[in-house]
């Protein structure tokens, strides 16, 4: 913005004094400043796609997150919060669901201890020989668990209740995980 209006006074200087101007130059000088500008908002864009959601700076998400993320996910948030923006899905949505599949609000499930399995993911490979899945680290179970969650938020089903049915069989599943992101939000 200074280069435009730096260029803009000298524009105005050299209009008052009557001799040839070089067009080209100041053209040249304008299209620097228009590209410089142009890269400047693309910066902006990214850096807001990267860190916000629905407005919300990620810092102030994970803090918010962090409150309620405990044993093994404790200080996590940053993580999941990262992860769910960049793939396009509601980093609360995320977190409650993993809180009332984990039970991290309060102390995490063996499931997740043993397993880094924070989604209640079945399949393979097995952890203890059981039908729920293992995770060689924490942070690949929050990735799996954030896309599996992706899948139905891509197809429309961005609610717990709509989400529900896929899920959970708990039919009332939904208003557990919509408590969970009121807490959240708080």
């Amino acid at each position: 913005m200074l280069n435009i209006l730096l260029i803009l006074s000298l524009f105005d200087t050299f209009s008052n004094i009557n001799r040839d101007i070089d067009y080209s130059y100041m053209d040249n000088q304008i299209n620097v400043c228009v590209e410089h500008f142009e890269l400047s908002y693309k910066s902006y864009q990214k850096y807001k796609r990267e860190n916000t959601w629905n407005n919300e700076s990620k810092d102030k998400i994970v803090k918010k997150i962090n409150k309620y993320l405990n044993s093994s996910l404790k200080n996590k948030g940053d993580f999941i919060v990262s992860y769910s923006i960049k793939q396009g899905i509601d980093p609360y949505l995320v977190t409650a669901v993993m809180l009332q599949e984990t039970g991290c609000y309060w102390n995490c499930s063996k499931l997740v201890k043993k397993c880094n399995n924070v989604g209640g993911n079945k399949g393979k490979p097995s952890c203890n020989n059981g039908s729920y899945r293992k995770f060689n680290t924490l942070d690949d179970g929050i990735k799996f668990a954030i896309n599996k969650l992706n899948k139905y938020y891509k197809k429309g089903l961005t609610t717990p209740k709509q989400i529900n049915k896929y899920y959970a069989t708990d039919k009332t599943w939904y208003k557990k995980v919509n408590n969970y992101i009121k807490k959240l939000k708080g």
